[in-house]
């Protein structure tokens, strides 16, 4: 298992639960804790005061029938079933690959510098007290490319950097303003749940501007140019392109998309006992657009290749992944939005959004909570 985030992290553990130890499970990382990025939302506001309280050890929950090798993967040879690591070389007879999306600000000219970046914790940090310290001006939340990990997070930053700034009393001196190259929010969950996160937006004053492709950033006088237009900018919060690692892209494994295209029920890719889980595969829907990245997604996509696996090893039954899934909004006053759905239906995904809630919120952090105590959180949301 080449990554230890969610969809790695859970495949191993799984595998190792379901075969009781008879076969040797491997999980790779270059880190030694997992930390999730949607957690950052929580740092920004201050509800996470320690963002360390929400890491939680590889080793630890993965469990003891886990081989964990803390090492960088720096080649994959998908033919061969073999991985380099810095730290020697792995061979296998299955091999899954997790090893998510990677940031790449550098593609945007001056986006690095200039974007407090939601999905890097120190990011999060320093975004937070910009936050508290801004009086007045203009705030540009701007997605730069898709697709990106968790679609529900820049419309979270959004409603919940509006929440803190009418805490503080000085939402009327900020205009709010979201940039993306999307024609709506969540494109994948459908008409439905984005019309409502618009509708949401709306009654915040909230500036939603959608197929806005910026191609650069000048920070020195905090302008955004885009493909048709430009903007200006007091404070730049970010959403930096992503792209697949390294190592699958020089393994071959990636297509025309960017990414590892794989059998939307066996997450399996083009070549046998190799399969590839979590944001770093593609899978193309009925309506042509493409599953999100999003953990949910790719803990129970673990869970599949695990069971998948294991019964080609003699123990239980073969199954498919059916393409439920789930997503909570935060919108701030210890609110949320559920979200949920069969993204695999047809002609287009089936997905509902149900008003924000305190119980969506408390299910939210109830989820959370869960993540972190266990490899194997539960696989529906409420």
């Amino acid at each position: 298992m080449l990554g230890g985030g969610t969809g790695g992290l859970n495949a191993a553990a799984e595998l190792a639960r379901l075969t009781k130890g008879a076969h040797r499970a491997v999980l790779v990382d270059r880190a030694t804790t997992s930390y999730e990025c949607v957690y950052n939302l929580g740092v920004m506001t201050g509800g996470v005061g320690d963002a360390r309280d929400v890491e939680r050890e590889i080793s630890m929950a993965a469990g003891e029938d886990v081989e964990f090798v803390n090492a960088e993967v720096t080649r994959i040879d998908p033919e061969g079933m073999l991985v380099e690591t810095s730290r020697g070389t792995l061979r296998g007879e299955r091999m899954v690959v997790a090893l998510g999306a990677e940031l790449a600000p550098e593609l945007v000219p001056g986006f690095k510098d200039a974007a407090f970046d939601v999905y890097e914790r120190e990011g999060a940090i320093r975004l937070g007290k910009a936050i508290r310290d801004f009086d007045g001006g203009k705030i540009a939340i701007v997605v730069a490319r898709t697709p990106f990990k968790c679609p529900a997070a820049p419309y979270e930053a959004a409603f919940l950097i509006d929440w803190l700034l009418r805490e503080r009393g000085t939402r009327d001196s900020v205009r709010l303003d979201v940039y993306t190259p999307e024609w709506q929010p969540m494109l994948a969950a459908g008409d439905e749940v984005g019309g409502k996160l618009v509708e949401i937006m709306d009654g915040r004053k909230i500036g939603y501007h959608t197929e806005h492709t910026v191609l650069k950033v000048d920070a020195g006088s905090r302008r955004l140019l885009f493909e048709t237009d430009e903007a200006d900018y007091d404070l730049l919060v970010g959403v930096p392109p992503h792209v697949a690692p390294k190592a699958v892209r020089e393994a071959g494994l990636t297509d025309s998309t960017g990414w590892v295209p794989v059998n939307p029920l066996t997450l399996e890719t083009r070549h046998p006992g190799v399969f590839a889980i979590g944001d770093v595969a593609s899978i193309r829907l009925h309506n042509g657009l493409f599953l999100p990245m999003a953990g949910v997604f790719a803990l129970q996509e673990g869970l599949v290749v695990a069971a998948n696996i294991a019964a080609e090893t003699g123990v239980g039954s073969p199954t498919g992944y059916t393409g439920e899934g789930y997503c909570y909004v935060e919108v701030g006053y210890g609110k949320a939005a559920f979200g949920s759905g069969n993204f695999y239906a047809s002609p287009a995904p089936k997905v509902t959004l149900q008003p924000p809630s305190e119980e969506h919120k408390r299910a939210k952090d109830e989820f959370a909570a869960m993540v972190l105590r266990s490899a194997k959180p539960p696989a529906h949301g409420r």
